[in-house]
């Protein structure tokens, strides 16, 4: 059984009226955005594994290697700068996806009013949401892996006095 709201719904969307060739292109654009943001995505995950993998690394030689106690505090400023450029990395592919998201709605608004009903099933506030959040996580992942490190190197470093 079809509810006269669903009826009206149907009645309301509309075709898109742009012609095979500029709707071809309005579509390859469309893909192109998905594949950039899925990139960006793939990306960011590897930067986060990248950055743990790099403080492991920088722990391990601390430990596994005779090195002079200055050079335990060499380490450390290493492991903040792996820090600071991970975290700078995952923001700028989040703006990248988020200038790719622009782009999809620009061209979702000239693809047919069913192409844009499905799209916006789930809505943006709560897409917004679910990619900050995973964001936050990422970021504060390789915040905890760089304070292991130091508290892991505490013991190493040289004192004054």
């Amino acid at each position: 059984m079809v509810m006269d709201s669903d009826l009206e719904a149907e009645e309301a969307l509309e075709p898109s009226s742009l012609d095979d060739n500029t709707h071809a292109e309005m579509l390859a654009l469309y893909r192109e955005s998905t594949r950039t943001i899925l990139y960006a995505k793939t990306r960011q995950w590897r930067t986060l594994g990248a950055a743990c993998i790099a403080h492991v690394a920088i722990v391990s030689v601390g430990y596994l290697t005779l090195i002079p106690p200055a050079a335990h505090q060499t380490l450390v400023i290493l492991s903040f700068l792996v820090s600071a450029m991970a975290v700078s990395i995952l923001i700028i592919y989040q703006i990248w996806q988020h200038t790719e998201m622009l782009k999809l709605r620009k061209i979702t608004a000239f693809l047919s009013g069913h192409f844009e009903t499905v799209r916006h099933i789930k809505s943006r506030i709560e897409a917004n949401i679910h990619r900050y959040i995973l964001l936050c996580v990422m970021i504060i992942s390789i915040l905890l892996t760089n304070v292991i490190a130091y508290i892991a190197y505490l013991p190493k470093l040289p004192t004054d006095g």
